[in-house]
């Protein structure tokens, strides 16, 4: 993709997260060219309270429907961490919208996945080092005294203080919901951006998983979970390359 192609490119943040993760990242691909969207999912800050019942995969998967729809698609849909399961269940919900999907160090699933199912096949993540998880309230957060080399491991301390005041609890239900995928979702051209130092979702399965759902266009970053904050030009650069 070049400037003389421009797109509508939807930036999907993960859990904990909103679309202020992706301040460093809309002026560049904007300078590219290109429209950009930074939807928030449901269930967080202004938009609802996180807890086991309100909130599914599903409810998710319905804001980025409408975000795509009221764009008048079909737009490039980037997902990170989480998002990653999100985009999956908009683009299986209505697949004319998305015009590819790209997975940022992300789950990328199989039919009949949950991202609960996927997290346990990583062996090599530190992911219970900076998060916590309340069943009874039905939340997940990431732990900002214990969240830096996780998350963030190759961002600065400036950084990560500008980070922790905005992170948010997420609701679990989403997170334990299966997805169940069809030709529509198999219909969509796919790319996944890896990011060799995460320790979040481990190198290991992220190669794993695209190994399991293989995609057309794979790029690398020598980066930790976070590289549209610690290297957001380097990662525009690989998106561009891989859409």
């Amino acid at each position: 993709m070049s400037e003389a192609n421009p797109s509508t490119i939807m930036l999907v943040h993960g859990a904990c997260h909103g679309p202020w993760c992706w301040d460093r990242v809309v002026p560049l691909l904007e300078a590219s060219g290109h429209r950009v969207l930074t939807p928030e999912l449901p269930g967080r800050g202004a938009h609802g309270t996180p807890g086991w019942w309100r909130w599914t995969l599903q409810d998710y998967a319905k804001a980025i429907v409408d975000a795509a729809q009221q764009a008048g698609g079909p737009v490039i849909a980037v997902g990170h961490s989480m998002g990653g399961q999100v985009i999956s269940a908009a683009a299986e919900a209505d697949s004319g919208l998305f015009e590819r999907l790209v997975y940022l160090s992300a789950f990328l699933p199989r039919n009949g996945d949950s991202i609960v199912s996927l997290a346990a096949l990583d062996k090599d993540t530190d992911i219970a080092q900076g998060t916590s998880t309340s069943l009874l309230k039905g939340q997940i957060k990431i732990n900002p005294d214990t969240a830096h080399p996780v998350f963030c491991g190759d961002c600065s301390a400036d950084d990560f203080d500008w980070v922790k005041p905005r992170l948010v609890a997420e609701p679990a239900r989403p997170s334990f919901n299966k997805l169940h995928l069809s030709e529509r979702f198999g219909s969509i051209p796919r790319s996944y951006i890896r990011c060799t130092k995460d320790r979040a979702i481990s190198i290991q399965l992220q190669d794993l998983m695209v190994e399991n759902q293989p995609c057309q266009n794979v790029a690398s970053l020598d980066s930790s979970h976070s590289p549209f904050l610690s290297m957001p030009r380097e990662f525009v650069a690989a998106l561009l390359s891989v859409i």
